[in-house]
């Protein structure tokens, strides 16, 4: 009982540091145009002028971009919610008091609420944003998803596919991001290609080497995921063998791993609790959140994340400390998850509402709109569209900085000498060294300066513009294809060129296939992808593992945790006195100028 007592005050000392978020209740607020939206913190685009981001809230962009194309919803009305779990969000549904046109849950908990027949269908007709400028690759991902559909009583009455009640949102992977050069890795004598040959492996967070110095999610079904990894390492293994060596094609090795991630009977839950068991021992801590922001800072070396928070601590490292991290999806397979919009059965719900609910869905997966969420919020959209292949190469492709100049990057331009005509420099402008044609050597490249007037740069067409054959040649075509108008993933538009994508070799000369850059994180190629599976919803097991984790959690403490726990509760103690004393000091002070008067 100390020991619960002792984890629940630790789980609580978060909370002095980072907001908690709730559900308010949306029914404050009724009528025929008031569209009720349920979504996670910080999970859609928001005005923050400070920070560089200058539009009006995507809400607020909706409601007028609806006041203007659609007359008849002049009073349209977005109401909008935020969750901190899926579980909460669940329970808001189940008590019936809160009511939601819109809500956008994980996968699993899709699945879960199409089993109880807790959702309404979608019209995708009136969604063609989403079908136009989502690829079919990604589509099914989502779609491929099935439910039991189960009566009152628990019978099962059909089996459903989310393709009728769900449309892709954000989505990503499970995976460590680490610092190679972390202070006491270098103390304890491993090299950063060491350890980042080690992250290709989910063993190595059990590994003594790494003690201390990893967070692990406080999460049920994420931990629970790499405790199955963990134990069925062997199994895993072998099956990669057999697609390796092309004894089974992709997708049957993808349906054997993803079973395996799915195992949930008596007997899996056993063996992963003492797998998970030994692992505990050996990490600094679980976290929810702090994580992304702890391994910025030093205070850890490896943090189990979601691939969203590993591109937001690498951008921080990289541009408040100087630091690269790197991320690793590890080779037996991860969790790949996704997050969709889905419509609550609701019989108070107008005709309107549901007439919105779909628009909002479609505003949304326009690619110019989901290119401000993907900036602002940092996750991996479902939505193609040119907007977005134009975001992701100004990110991410190496060719951006050769095909601009300066700081302001301006626009690269070159006379064509088999045209004499002007022309801008762009990505297919960049070749490789045996491509060079010499009627380009001497061509001058030159920028327009702020009084258009014509600047060269001092390079020539065919000094500047040369692809580094040992830069990384990724193909998002998965992503892009059949989703673009201006461009053509058949002319080569998707590929990309990367010199952190994934570059490093294992100490044996191997290619590391597990380990990359923020390009990596946010958009795994296609053989990554190959070794991930989506998890379900446990069902009737949901409880066993939910016992499982909480006796996971409720361990014993090792000793160093125990030390910094009452270190921290000291700290805490010690701030609490210094502010009822300066308190103290204010109301003597108080008191003497009112004597004084």
């Amino acid at each position: 009982m100390k020991n619960k007592i002792l984890y629940l005050m630790l789980s609580l000392i978060p909370a002095f540091s980072i907001g908690l978020t709730s559900c308010s209740n949306p029914t404050s607020e009724t009528g025929s145009q008031v569209l009720r939206i349920l979504n996670w913190e910080d999970y859609i685009y928001l005005q923050d002028v400070e920070e560089g981001y200058e539009n009006d809230d995507m809400v607020v962009q909706f409601e007028r971009y609806i006041r203007e194309k659609y007359p008849q919803y002049s009073n349209v009305k977005v109401v909008y919610d935020t969750t901190d779990t899926n579980e909460t969000m669940f329970n808001e549904l189940q008590t019936g008091k809160t009511h939601y046109d819109l809500i956008c849950p994980s996968d699993y908990m899709i699945q879960k609420l199409l089993s109880l027949d807790l959702l309404e269908k979608l019209d995708r007709n009136k969604i063609p944003n989403y079908t136009e400028h989502v690829s079919d690759y990604m589509k099914k991902q989502l779609d491929d998803i099935t439910a039991d559909v189960k009566d009152e009583e628990g019978n099962i009455v059909r089996k459903d596919s989310l393709k009728d009640y769900a449309c892709g949102y954000m989505w990503g992977t499970l995976g460590l991001v680490f610092n190679p050069l972390y202070e006491t890795f270098a103390k304890r004598e491993i090299s950063s290609d060491k350890i980042i040959e080690d992250m290709s492996s989910w063993s190595n967070l059990w590994n003594k080497d790494y003690k201390g110095t990893i967070s692990v999610k406080d999460s049920m079904r994420d931990t629970y995921a790499i405790g199955v990894i963990e134990t069925y390492k062997d199994e895993l293994q072998r099956e990669r063998n057999r697609y390796l060596s092309n004894e089974i094609t992709s997708s049957e090795y993808n349906s054997i791993v993803t079973s395996i991630f799915n195992r949930a009977d008596k007997k899996t839950i056993e063996e992963v609790s003492e797998t998970l068991s030994n692992l505990k021992t050996n990490v600094f801590g679980l976290e929810v959140d702090s994580g992304k922001q702890d391994i910025v800072e030093g205070k850890i070396g490896i943090n189990f994340a979601w691939s969203g928070d590993a591109c937001y601590s690498i951008e921080l490292a990289d541009t408040e400390k100087g630091i690269e991290l790197l991320y690793a999806v590890p080779e037996l397979g991860s969790n790949i998850w996704f997050d969709g919009w889905c419509m609550p059965k609701d019989e108070s719900r107008s005709e309107a509402q549901y007439e919105l609910a779909h628009l909002f869905i479609d505003f949304i997966s326009m690619p110019k709109n989901a290119v401000q969420n993907v900036s602002y919020i940092g996750y991996t959209s479902f939505v193609g569209g040119d907007e977005m292949l134009d975001q992701t190469r100004d990110w991410y492709d190496i060719r951006t900085e050769y095909i601009y100049y300066g700081e302001d990057y301006d626009s690269l331009y070159y006379v064509d000498p088999l045209t004499n005509e002007e022309v801008e420099v762009f990505y297919d402008d960049c070749h490789f060294e045996s491509d060079n044609d010499p009627l380009y050597d001497d061509v001058e490249l030159y920028y327009y300066d702020e009084n258009d007037n014509p600047i060269e740069i001092g390079e020539k067409y065919n000094e500047r513009l040369i692809i580094d054959p040992e830069w990384e040649e990724v193909n998002l075509d998965y992503v892009f294809k059949d989703t673009l108008s201006e461009y053509s993933h058949l002319d080569g538009d998707t590929i990309f060129y990367s010199d952190n994508y994934l570059p490093y070799e294992n100490e044996d000369g191997s290619k590391n296939i597990s380990v990359g850059g923020a390009f990596f994180c946010q958009y795994p190629d296609e053989e990554t992808m190959t070794r991930c599976a989506v998890m379900r919803d446990f069902g009737e097991n949901n409880s066993l593992i939910l016992e499982m984790w909480e006796n996971f959690k409720s361990d014993p403490l090792p000793l160093w945790a125990t030390i910094l726990f009452i270190c921290e509760i000291a700290l805490i103690l010690g701030l609490v006195g210094v502010f009822f004393f300066n308190k103290y000091i204010k109301v003597s002070l108080r008191k003497k100028r009112k004597q004084n008067k």
